[in-house]
């Protein structure tokens, strides 16, 4: 039986999750904030450690996305309406075009000139700063003309590169408890670097990539919905199980999101 005295004084407690909050708040003093923001306009050092952009792996095989993707097939307040987290998914596989759309719809470069060229491209996602401190890689389980694998999606070239050939079905799976993630087409796993955006915001800035993992994912349900494909966001999981798939140190790049995709099987 709980003892609901314990179960307050529990929560009574500082949290670590409350300090962060504490120590993230923006305040008027803050000098070192101005600091950065300043350096981050001026200094041509600084401005280099922020425009980085994203990860590549050069020596990866590499599949070129299609620009031509599938128009959606229904309107955009319908997609808002109709947008529910399901997990029943149907047998058939994603066509290729279907995977470049949930891409490049989710965090794609949606437009190249971004002003004086200084930073990288705008995408479909919102980001603090424009600094994109999130990676998207994608385990393709059954789509068309995509052999299987664990994949890292490149937006400035709009390539995937193949990180591994392995199996990733039931690691994912076990690592988010989840089983019906076996039945899903292709899963998408968001990753953040959060030092992309803490170099010129500081500890506000691991809120700013919190934020822009759901941002992201948002915008693969909704394009999801739009096919009329069926898919779920995934929070909960086994951290390292899903960092060592991913090849990753769960400290400088940490995993955040899964999100499993497929054809519906309502």
């Amino acid at each position: 039986m709980i003892d609901d005295r314990r179960l307050v004084n529990d929560f009574d407690e500082i949290t670590v999750s409350e300090l962060f909050h504490e120590n993230s708040k923006q305040h008027r003093s803050d000098y070192r904030l101005v600091e950065r923001i300043i350096a981050a306009a001026t200094d041509p050092v600084f401005q280099r450690m922020l425009t980085r952009g994203h990860k590549q792996y050069p020596s990866a095989p590499k599949v070129t996305l299609p620009d031509a993707t599938p128009q959606s097939k229904i309107g955009f307040d319908e997609t808002i309406l109709n947008r529910r987290s399901s997990r029943e998914f149907g047998r058939a596989s994603l066509t290729f075009g279907e995977v470049a759309k949930l891409l490049h719809f989710s965090n794609g470069i949606t437009d190249p000139a971004y002003p004086h060229n200084r930073s990288p491209a705008f995408r479909a996602a919102p980001s603090g700063g424009a600094l994109y401190p999130i990676e998207i890689y994608i385990a393709v389980l059954r789509a068309e003309d995509l052999a299987a694998g664990l994949y890292h999606y490149d937006p400035t070239a709009n390539v995937l590169e193949l990180v591994s050939e392995d199996s990733t079905a039931n690691r994912l799976a076990y690592a988010a408890h989840t089983p019906e993630v076996n039945d899903a087409s292709v899963v998408v796993i968001l990753s953040g670097i959060s030092l992309r955006t803490r170099l010129k915001y500081g500890e506000r800035g691991y809120r700013f990539m919190l934020m822009e993992a759901g941002h992201i994912c948002q915008n693969l349900l909704l394009t999801a919905t739009a096919l009329r494909l069926t898919a779920f966001p995934i929070g909960g999981f086994i951290d390292a199980e899903i960092d060592n798939l991913l090849g990753i140190d769960g400290t400088e790049e940490v995993s955040l999101y899964l999100v499993p995709i497929g054809p519906s099987g309502a």
